[in-house]
């Protein structure tokens, strides 16, 4: 996490493992999330006032799984391709138990 107000200081990180193309932050919650591709997981983290990452889970999904996109209930649809064709969705309810 930088802070963007100042020369970007890192605030904050934490390891989200490979294959990173994109992230979704939910301002309501204050929660981001990170699927990484190469790795094949999702992972979920909390953002204080402060711009501190907590992790709150990282949710095993499939290698190629990336591109989150996330409803109002905490749902993350992710992207699931193989050389590069979408093979289908893989769907996480990190909150849910």
């Amino acid at each position: 996490m930088l802070d963007a107000g100042h020369n970007g200081e890192k605030l904050s990180s934490i390891d989200t493992g490979d294959g990173v193309d994109d992230l979704s932050y939910s301002p309501a919650t204050h929660t981001l999330y990170v699927g990484a591709a190469r790795a094949a997981q999702l992972t979920v983290a909390h953002v204080d006032d402060k711009g501190k990452l907590t992790l709150m889970a990282q949710v095993p999904t499939h290698e190629g799984a990336r591109n989150g996109v996330v409803t109002k209930d905490d749902t993350v649809y992710l992207a699931h391709s193989q050389l590069g064709q979408l093979a289908g969705l893989i769907v996480a309810s990190p909150g849910k138990r």
